[in-house]
């Protein structure tokens, strides 16, 4: 079976904010010239016994001392209080695009191109969505549709899975009838966890509500990841469990890593794929 799809967004995020952990800015000081020497007095000169010349004294122009110099940075106004991360900054610009070599759970390895769209219709909506491939029936793609109109919440609508074995529609489609709210405010200090409800369609076919649960944790911050792109770091590696009935009452776990500069750059036994590697980076 396909593994869960809805929690690749989730991820991006809190590795986005995990990576930003470390990049705080330092303030600095100009230390102060020293100040010059002081007053120096000539010993006077006498010549003969009856005339005497008047001391010389000569003084040094005083030296000023400047004032400590401050460098002051400003929060971006959708900054995270933790980490001063914008959140504008969490997502690749409108274009940019990327290639991911992919392992499909048939097993071949194919390269594909990788975007986030943004106001994108589905089912009546408008919303953003991160695709890798192209997503449409026939195809080996994924897609995540999600809101990140309020910063730091982050709130998932519906993730697709495409398969070129199934031609008539997405070989799976999971959605939420309320988008799920991840609210990022509380992190890295308190790992997210929910339970929901999610509906899972497969093909053409109806759909069925299943009861789920997620928990997302960091396994290691700021090691490097070796990628067909090249070594990539520092990266955040999360690790995914997933239960409830959506898994027939047991858990799986997905592993992935992201880069602060390079989104997503690799995922395990993730969704609609059995691996995911950068193989161009995002430009």
């Amino acid at each position: 079976m396909r593994r869960s799809t809805i929690l690749l967004v989730l991820l991006l995020t809190l590795a986005a904010l995990l990576a930003g952990c470390g990049d705080d800015a330092a303030t600095t000081t100009a230390v102060p010239p020293t100040t010059g020497a002081g007053t120096t007095t000539e010993a006077p000169t006498t010549t003969g016994a009856t005339t005497t010349t008047a001391a010389l004294t000569t003084t040094e122009a005083p030296t000023t001392t400047e004032a400590p110099t401050t460098t002051t940075t400003t929060a971006p106004v959708d900054a995270h209080p933790a980490v001063g991360l914008s959140w504008a900054a969490v997502f690749p610009p409108e274009g940019a695009t990327a290639t991911y070599r992919v392992v499909p759970y048939g097993g071949r390895e194919v390269d594909l191109p990788g975007r986030v769209e943004y106001g994108v219709e589905w089912r009546g909506g408008i919303w953003d969505r991160f695709v890798i491939g192209t997503p449409e029936p026939g195809n080996d793609a994924m897609a995540v549709y999600f809101d990140r109109s309020d910063p730091w919440v982050l709130a998932v609508k519906a993730a697709e899975a495409f398969s070129v074995d199934v031609t008539n529609a997405p070989a799976q489609v999971e959605w939420f009838s309320e988008p799920l709210a991840f609210d990022t405010m509380t992190l890295p200090d308190t790992p997210f966890q929910a339970e929901t409800t999610i509906t899972l369609e497969f093909g053409a076919g109806g759909g069925m509500a299943l009861g789920v649960t997620y928990l997302l944790e960091a396994v290691a911050l700021g090691e490097d990841v070796e990628l067909p792109a090249g070594t990539f770091g520092p990266t955040a590696q999360l690790r995914a469990t997933i239960g409830g009935d959506l898994i027939g009452g047991g858990t799986f776990s997905l592993d992935m890593w992201l880069h602060p500069e390079q989104f997503l750059v690799k995922m395990t036994d993730g969704p609609a794929f059995m691996s995911i590697e950068l193989l161009t980076p995002w430009e």
